[in-house]
C-alpha cells in the first residue's frame, strides 16, 4: 500500500454522523421528557380552543331554527375526526402515514358542512364555529407529525372562510370584522404553535448535542472520541472476520486478490486511524462530533497543546465556542466561523512558563452580540485580550497549566512535542 493511497484516505473529507447509540439517546430525550410535555401542553390549549367555538356554536343556535340543521352536523363530523386522532394515539404512539392523512382529508367534511351552514348569514353575527375549530384540531397533529402540512391546512382553512367572509361584505357591514377574525383564529393558533415546536427542538437538539460532545472533556489527552470509537470497533471487527477466514481455511494462502486488497485497505485505515490519534485532543473530537460546531470551528493545534489543559479550562473553552456560535444571524455578510490555533509561544503577548498560547479567531459575528457568558468562560480558560479587526476579531488567551497535573508534567509536555514533529 502505497503512502499517497494513505495520504488520500487520511485527507478524504468526512461528514458528521451521529453514533447510533447517542443518536437513540437524543431521541428518547426529546420526545420522552420535553417532548411529551410539550404535546401534552399544546393538546389541552387545543381542547379549550375548540370548546370556546361550541360554546359560541351554541350562542348561534337561535339564528338557526328555521334555516336548517344548523352547524351540529359539521361539529359531529369533526368530533369523529377527532375521536379518530384520539383512539389511534391511545393504540399507538406515532400516527400511521395513511391515518395521518386520512385525517387532513377527513377536516374537509367538518370544514364543508360549517360554510355551507352558516352562508349568508354573516349580518345576523353568524360565523363559521366548526371550520374555526378545525383549525385548533390540527395543533396536537402538528405537534406529533410536523408543523409544515398542518400549517398549511389551517392555512386552507382560514382562507375558505376568509373568501366567504368576502362574499358577505356588501350585507355584513361590520360584522365583516368578526368573520375576519374567526378566519385568524383558524390559523393563528397553529402558527404560535409551529413557532412554539421549531423552537423547542432548535433548543433541544443544541443543548443535547453539547451535553453528549461534552463527554470528551473528561478523556485522556490521546484518547479517541466516539466517531473514531465506532470506526476502531469496526475495524476490529473486520480485521478478525478476515483472520477468522484465513485461520478456518474459508480464504486460502497465498490470499487471493480481493482478500489481499481488502487486508491492505484494512493495514491502511488502520495506520491513518494510528497517524491521527498522535495530535487528536479533545478539542478536536469535541469539535469534529459536534453536529453545531463541526462547520463553524477549525482547529490548529499541531502540537496537541489543548491536551494540557484542566478539566475546568476544557469545559470553560467548550462554553465559549459554543456561545461564540451559537447565534448566528441568518442575514448576516459572511458565513460564521471561529479557527482555535495553539502554540507553545505566542505571536502576541507573554506566555507563562507553565503554559501555552491559544487564538480564536471569530469571523462573521460582531462582537456586541457575543453572550456575555462566552466572557467568563474564557476567563476560566486563561488571560485573555480582544484584538479588534473590521469585520473579524481575535481573542488571544495565554493557558497557564498546572504542572504538578499529569497532563501539564514536563514529560507530556514532550509527549506533545514528539507528537507533533
Amino acid at each position: 500500500m502505497s503512502d499517497t493511497r494513505i495520504d488520500d484516505l487520511r485527507v478524504r473529507p468526512r461528514t458528521f454522523r451521529r453514533p447510533a447509540r447517542s443518536a437513540r439517546a437524543a431521541g428518547d430525550v426529546r420526545e420522552s421528557h420535553g417532548g411529551r410535555r410539550l404535546a401534552t401542553g399544546i393538546t389541552v390549549a387545543a381542547a379549550f380552543i375548540i370548546l370556546a367555538h361550541l360554546v359560541h356554536a351554541v350562542a348561534l343556535a337561535p339564528y338557526f331554527l328555521l334555516s336548517g340543521p344548523g352547524p351540529w352536523p359539521a361539529w359531529i363530523a369533526l368530533a369523529a375526526v377527532v375521536g379518530i386522532g384520539v383512539l389511534s394515539r391511545t393504540v399507538s404512539r406515532t400516527l400511521p402515514d395513511w391515518l395521518y392523512v386520512l385525517l387532513l382529508v377527513a377536516l374537509v367534511a367538518p370544514v364543508g358542512l360549517d360554510l355551507a351552514a352558516s352562508a349568508g348569514l354573516l349580518h345576523h353575527g353568524v360565523t363559521p364555529t366548526a371550520a374555526a375549530a378545525a383549525g385548533a384540531v390540527l395543533m396536537p397533529v402538528a405537534a406529533v407529525r410536523g408543523t409544515r402540512l398542518p400549517l398549511a391546512v389551517a392555512g386552507a382553512i382560514a382562507v375558505a372562510i376568509a373568501i366567504q367572509v368576502l362574499v358577505q361584505v356588501d350585507t355584513a357591514g361590520t360584522g365583516a370584522v368578526a368573520g375576519v377574525a374567526v378566519a385568524a383564529s383558524a390559523v393563528v393558533p397553529v402558527l404560535l404553535v409551529t413557532f412554539a415546536i421549531d423552537g423547542f427542538r432548535r433548543l433541544v437538539g443544541r443543548e443535547l448535542d453539547l451535553s453528549l460532545v461534552q463527554s470528551t472533556v473528561g478523556t485522556s489527552r490521546s484518547a479517541v472520541g466516539m466517531r473514531a470509537s465506532e470506526e476502531l470497533a469496526q475495524l476490529d471487527f473486520d480485521a478478525e472476520t478476515l483472520l477468522d477466514d484465513v485461520g478456518s481455511g474459508r480464504i486460502a494462502i497465498p490470499l487471493p486478490p480481493d482478500a489481499a486488497e481488502r487486508a491492505g485497505s484494512l493495514a491502511a485505515r488502520l495506520r491513518v486511524r494510528l497517524i491521527e490519534g498522535r495530535t487528536d485532543t479533545w478539542l478536536r473530537h469535541a469539535v469534529t462530533e459536534s453536529a453545531y460546531l463541526s462547520d463553524r470551528v477549525s482547529v490548529d493545534d499541531p502540537n496537541g497543546c489543548a491536551g494540557l489543559l484542566s478539566q475546568s479550562q476544557r469545559d470553560g473553552l467548550l462554553l465559549a465556542l459554543w456561545l461564540l456560535t451559537a447565534d448566528h444571524p441568518k442575514k448576516a455578510a459572511q458565513p460564521m466561523s471561529a479557527v482555535v490555533r495553539c502554540r507553545e509561544t505566542a505571536d502576541h503577548g507573554d506566555v507563562e512558563p507553565d503554559g501555552f498560547a491559544m487564538s480564536i479567531e471569530v469571523a462573521g459575528v460582531p462582537r456586541r452580540r457575543v453572550d456575555p457568558s462566552a466572557w467568563d468562560a474564557i476567563g476560566s480558560v486563561g488571560v485573555h485580550e480582544v484584538v479588534p479587526g473590521a469585520e473579524t476579531f481575535r481573542i488571544d488567551i495565554a493557558c497557564r497549566v498546572d504542572p504538578k497535573s499529569p497532563a501539564g508534567s514536563p514529560s507530556a509536555r514532550a509527549a506533545a512535542r514528539s507528537r507533533g514533529s
